[in-house]
């Protein structure tokens, strides 16, 4: 009962393995015996009044203005910060060509 072959650098007097070694399945697991019935339904809500109504939506909108211009503000504020940085990469890039420029026009010359 050889199972290693001659390059494959396994030893030859390795055990054939034929069967799997699972263990039973545990005697106490919980089987499901009878069926589920859903939950009963919850009241109903109570009727609004119109005018209930409209000062739900007027706090609902109140409260989406606030979140969204609080998070725009923030996205604003990233925005305005980053194209401040970008600017001043860029007028550094700029910065040596405009000095050289600026040092080779003679003077007096205007602008």
């Amino acid at each position: 009962m050889n199972t290693g072959s001659a390059g494959d650098g396994l030893p030859g007097n390795l055990p054939i393995l034929t069967e799997v070694a699972v263990p039973p399945p545990p005697d106490d697991l919980p089987t499901l015996t009878e069926i589920v019935t859903p939950a009963a339904p919850s009241p109903p809500l109570p009727a609004l009044s119109e005018d209930e109504i409209q000062q739900l939506l007027q706090q609902l909108e109140s409260r989406l203005e606030a979140v969204f211009t609080q998070k725009l503000g923030l996205h604003l504020e990233k925005l305005q910060h980053l194209a401040v940085k970008q600017a001043v990469s860029e007028f550094r890039a700029a910065l040596p060509k405009l000095l050289r420029d600026m040092l080779k026009k003679p003077p007096g010359s205007g602008s």
